[in-house]
């Protein structure tokens, strides 16, 4: 085997690791390796504040990053607000813990959509 198709195959591996059992998310030690990377915009225009005229609507967003094999960042803006922390994924459930309260969500990587806080998200 020529070492280009082992290098190639090599990183077939390991973008599929993990993604034999479709009804599970990618995951290492609870990161969510599926979302890492990348930007979820609600499917929904939702309230992004009030102005002199009326409410304001825009599409809510929440990012994921890589924090480490246990956890992984995210950044989600939604209304006037912006919160950020540490995301774990458990199957197809994603948990943060945000002060005193807990959110959660689910991600279904057959159709890419996330359910976050009770709203629906797209890539």
């Amino acid at each position: 085997m020529s070492r280009r198709l082992s290098l190639v195959l090599i990183a077939l591996g390991a973008c599929t690791g993990g993604m034999s059992d479709p009804s599970t998310v990618e995951q290492q030690d609870g990161a969510c390796i599926a979302l890492e990377g990348r930007t979820f915009s609600s499917v929904n225009q939702l309230e992004c504040g009030r102005t002199p005229d009326g409410t304001s609507r825009c599409h809510w967003q929440i990012t994921f990053a890589t924090r480490d094999t246990t956890a992984s960042d995210f950044a989600w803006a939604y209304s006037d607000v912006s919160e950020h922390g540490r995301v774990e994924c458990r199957g197809e459930q994603v948990v943060t813990k945000l002060g005193s309260r807990t959110v959660t969500g689910r991600f279904d990587q057959t159709t890419q959509i996330l359910t976050w806080a009770g709203e629906t998200y797209a890539p």
